[in-house]
């Protein structure tokens, strides 16, 4: 069909002809779609919503019974008034959740029958709490106190069984009706296309050369040359996507500069990682060296770090680790470069700053780790120190490998010494 006044028109009236042709089936879709979404909407409000919400106060609720119970645990090791106090406030913590979960109205009868019971139960853990703080001997009443949280731990771990049965049975029915909506969809879709290749064929000649165009691009951002911009400079609406796809390769190239960014850090600690190390030290030793500034590198090893996993499970370990690097950046300049460099081995790198200075920096991370306490999930208090070598350029190496290397070496020096030592190399 060629119609001579039609290439005459602007492509955005092209398109509206084009879809006047469709517009029957979309208005039948647009009705099926508003009957079959209503149910499907009201029912993923639910799922998205109330189990979720159960979900997230249910556990927020176990971790406030599991940290209030620990402030009696720890007063029946080592009696101090300020326990008690804190115990007192963290208990109405729980007790405020509590009253905000039975208080939803969508709670079913089994999910409120297991939330109340455990609420009996805390009150009773309460009563033996005070027998805790109030006994001349408070260890006789802790594993009784022990075995109410566990109880109250197993309802709650119930009440999650019964969130995940909700969200599965609400599931299933989205899955129905999502399946009865995409065989209408699917139906009057494909008579919408059927009657579509009409109006698309009036589109071809009119929109060719410049798809051609997209086309290239494509082909350039699949070679990963994101720095190709659109040659389109026509003001109809191919031109506005043409000026629209520039723009959204610019955004590619700023994304693109932060995934690498990602991946120069650790998922763990968020810091540096060892490849990322190697190239920044590289930088800082060819500065070093062309300036003749200072430059020191800190080499640091967590004392017994196999010990804490082993007593206290990996993810205790990763809360020392976590919590030692942020102690080391908190002595740290914004010049100064904290890297993982491997398990629990840390390197620092610290531009302008001589032996003297890495030595006081050093000092100071030692004493604030050996100073501090780590708090495991589980509870429980873990308590490490570091070892620390120290290496300066160009004395103990001129290259980013050499002070590494020495670095290192100032720190098995500093562990067969007894560790929570700082050694130079």
């Amino acid at each position: 069909m060629n119609l001579p006044f039609f290439p005459k028109l602007s492509l955005r009236a092209r398109f509206l002809i084009a879809m006047g042709i469709v517009f029957f089936p979309v208005v039948v879709v647009a009705i099926g779609a508003s009957l079959f979404l209503q149910h499907s909407a009201n029912a993923l409000n639910r799922i998205v919503e109330q189990p979720i919400y159960k979900l997230q106060a249910t556990s927020r609720l176990q971790n406030q019974i599991r940290k209030t119970s620990a402030l009696a645990r720890d007063y029946a090791i080592t009696p101090r008034f300020a326990l008690r106090s804190q115990f007192d406030v963290e208990a109405a913590g729980v007790d405020a959740i509590f009253s905000e979960i039975l208080g939803k109205p969508f709670l079913d009868p089994k999910e409120y029958s297991l939330l109340a019971s455990a609420r009996r139960e805390w009150k009773d853990s309460l009563t033996l709490a005070g027998v805790i703080f109030t006994s001349r001997a408070p260890k006789a009443a802790l594993n009784q106190l022990d075995q109410r949280v566990y109880q109250i731990m197993f309802q709650l771990d119930q009440a999650y069984d019964a969130y995940y049965t909700e969200i599965g049975t609400q599931r299933a029915q989205i899955n129905e009706s999502e399946k009865r909506y995409l065989l209408v969809i699917l139906v009057l879709v494909g008579l919408g296309l059927l009657i579509a290749i009409i109006g698309a064929a009036w589109l071809i000649r009119s929109v060719l050369v410049p798809l051609r165009e997209f086309e290239k691009g494509m082909a350039k951002f699949s070679q990963n040359n994101l720095s190709y911009r659109l040659p389109l400079e026509t003001h109809d609406e191919i031109g506005h996507l043409a000026r629209e796809f520039n723009a959204m390769a610019e955004r590619l190239m700023q994304h693109q500069h932060k995934l690498e960014e990602l991946s120069a850090r650790d998922s763990l600690t968020g810091l540096y990682n060892r490849r990322e190390l190697e190239k920044r030290l590289h930088e800082e030793a060819q500065r070093a060296r062309r300036y003749q500034h200072p430059l020191s590198v800190l080499m640091l090893d967590i004392d017994h770090f196999k010990n804490v996993n082993d007593q206290y499970g990996h993810q205790a370990g990763d809360e020392v680790l976590i919590t030692v690097t942020d102690l080391i950046q908190l002595h740290m300049r914004p010049v100064d470069v904290v890297c993982r460099y491997g398990g629990e081995e840390l390197a620092v790198i610290l531009p302008e700053t001589d032996e003297e200075g890495a030595r006081t920096v050093a000092e100071r991370v030692r004493a604030t780790v050996a100073d501090s306490i780590t708090t495991t999930p589980q509870g429980d208090m873990v308590h490490v120190t570091v070892s620390i070598g120290i290496a300066t350029f160009p004395r103990d190496g001129d290259t980013a490998s050499g002070l590494i290397h020495a670095a290192d070496t100032a720190l098995y020096v500093a562990k067969q010494e007894g560790r929570n030592l700082v050694r130079s190399h």
